[in-house]
């Protein structure tokens, strides 16, 4: 990309000054805590690094995915899809109906967004383009390549949008804040993309999974989540309004309901809610009170060729397509006016650039917060799919040894928590100390010994536990981590 970025003049100007800016290597290093006082024995030692995520706190995010709610459909995607006058369009993966709460997704719905742009436009046009991240880039890549001029307005000090690379400093690899999977991977080019910007993905078999008790019991794997689950489903198709997830477990599954406990402790509604967080809310950041049971699931569907975990980031894939673009960083747009023949955008500094059309990519989050105004408001369809979607909550917590404390070759570890009886909103409480009632905050994690050989560990939290991670310091973050993987100690 080039290393530029410009002012904008005033409304009726449109004057661009080119700049000298940086759009930068990956941020620094995640911290490290070395030296490490000696752990106690029994103990989960302390990480010697760490860094987590905080998408639900971050004013240019606002969450981390998108989900269908109880009550909305697929069709609020394809609206919010749609363009407005041939002026304005929209991009990101919350557009997506193919993958949605993916990169695929996020990186085809920018070439989708280009393509229409290009179907309407004429020689000579300036386009402008809210948002740098994998969206963004690929509509940039397109139009760029098409001959257009094109301004890309980030709000950021940094391009790559929910793509945040840091390090990789004392870290064995890049660490990404964002996605790491890649998702059907014979469905997308994606893969071929990131191995030409020499990132590696290593397919995952999702079968390297353990569970165990928080008393460090096995509990063998079987099919009592997801029979209760397919159960919930089937009930809810059949009833005359869509329910959330939740209320389907509670009434359609008399597992999720079974509080009775087995030789070890576990009873089977304690195995359906391992299932859920593992495959609902871990993936697509929505409790099951939240999650429609007609249309919730289509997001999670898997893709051809299963899932691939990226050693690094896809950071200098997003850099690369804004090559040829103007990119202005730390400037978030607040208006978007459109007339018949060009768009205003009033940016939060006050100064504004007028442009023939515009692809607007920013997250759902931050559509719903109002921080960007329309003028007009957008038609009815786009504002009805803005407030019916769901801004899903996924936060990471990376953790780093020198050498690992345990000895498990899985890949995916969970932890089966006693749990009450299902219903719409038993969420558990966050603790650094949980007692056997309680559910510890992380219960999914992703061991990267088998994937990568490195002794690092991501834990993933969704749902309203994510959101509860927000108001979290990092202190008392790190302090979850440690009392959530107490359990695999003793069975390393």
């Amino acid at each position: 990309m080039d290393r530029r970025t410009f002012l904008v003049g005033a409304a009726t100007g449109a004057a661009v000054l080119a700049l000298s800016a940086c759009v930068g290597p990956p941020r620094p290093a995640p911290t490290s805590t070395t030296p490490m006082p000696s752990p106690t024995p029994g103990t989960v030692p302390p990480p010697n690094g760490f860094i987590r995520s905080n998408w639900a706190a971050d004013p240019f995010s606002l969450g981390s995915t998108s989900y269908i709610p109880a009550g909305s459909s697929p069709d609020a995607r394809e609206a919010l899809a749609e363009s407005v006058s041939d002026r304005l369009f929209f991009a990101g993966e919350a557009t997506s109906s193919d993958y949605p709460g993916t990169m695929n997704g996020a990186q085809s719905s920018g070439e989708r967004a280009a393509a229409d742009v290009l179907r309407e436009a004429s020689e000579g046009e300036r386009i402008g383009i809210i948002g740098a991240g994998l969206a963004g880039s690929a509509a940039a890549k397109a139009l760029v390549a098409a001959g257009y001029e094109v301004f890309v307005f980030e709000g950021r000090d940094r391009v790559g949008g929910r793509v945040d690379a840091h390090g990789p400093g004392d870290w064995p690899l890049v660490v990404d804040l964002g996605p790491s999977f890649v998702r059907g991977v014979d469905s997308s080019t994606l893969t071929d993309q990131l191995k030409d910007d020499d990132v590696v993905t290593v397919p995952v078999d999702a079968t390297s999974r353990v569970q165990f008790t928080r008393a460090s019991d096995p509990v063998p794997d079987n099919a009592v989540g997801r029979d209760a689950v397919d159960a919930a489903v089937a009930w809810g198709a059949a009833q005359s309004r869509d329910p959330d997830l939740g209320d389907s477990l509670a009434q359609g599954s008399s597992t999720s309901v079974d509080v009775s406990v087995d030789e070890i402790g576990v009873s089977p509604a304690s195995r359906v809610a391992e299932y859920v967080d593992r495959t609902v809310v871990t993936m697509l950041g929505a409790d099951a009170g939240e999650l429609s049971t007609w249309y919730g699931f289509d997001d999670s569907a898997e893709g051809e060729g299963g899932d691939a975990f990226v050693v690094g980031s896809a950071q200098q894939l997003i850099v690369d397509g804004l090559d040829g673009a103007d990119v202005a960083l730390s400037t978030p747009v607040r208006e978007v006016s459109l007339d018949d023949d060009a768009v205003r955008l009033k940016m939060a500094t006050g100064e504004s650039i007028r442009v023939d059309r515009v692809i607007v990519t920013v997250p759902l989050g931050v559509l719903q917060s109002d921080s960007i105004t329309f003028d007009p408001p957008l038609p009815f369809g786009h504002r009805t799919a803005i407030t019916t979607l769901g801004s899903g909550a996924v936060e990471k917590v990376w953790l780093r040894y020198d050498t690992p404390f345990w000895t498990r070759e899985e890949a995916f570890w969970s932890l089966v928590v006693n749990a009450p009886a299902f219903t719409a909103d038993s969420t558990p409480t966050p603790s650094t100390t949980p007692s056997e009632t309680e559910s510890p905050m992380i219960t999914q994690w992703i061991n990267l010994m088998p994937l990568t050989g490195d002794a690092v560990l991501i834990g993933l939290v969704g749902g309203s536990v994510a959101r509860a991670f927000a108001d979290l310091g990092d202190d008392e973050v790190r302090d979850i981590a440690l009392a959530s993987l107490q359990p695999f100690l003793a069975t390393s």
